[in-house]
């Protein structure tokens, strides 16, 4: 059974949407746009032994189906992410 993300609030560093840019020619907005605020974002955890826990989360981007990898953040308000990457699948 699939599960389901919620995202209230994306984190992108400047070198984050750099690499999205440049390596994966995908724009930082639109990477935004595709995951905050978005019901229904199939994920799964991963447990990396290098980078530890983190969502990969199946969305849409310019038509294009990517999987980004995001990072939970200790934030009170909760649902609070960081962005580690997000390329084309």
């Amino acid at each position: 059974m699939p599960r389901y993300l919620w995202i209230a609030r994306l984190i992108i560093s400047e070198a984050t949407a750099g690499k999205l840019s440049a390596k994966h020619g995908l724009a930082p907005r639109e990477v935004h746009d595709a995951i905050v605020g978005v019901a229904g974002l199939a994920y799964v955890w991963n447990d990396h032994p290098e980078r530890g826990r983190r969502a990969l989360v199946e969305v849409w981007i310019g038509g294009q189906r990517c999987v980004a990898v995001l990072y939970p953040v200790d934030d009170p308000a909760g649902d609070v992410y960081a962005l580690g990457s997000a390329y084309p699948r």
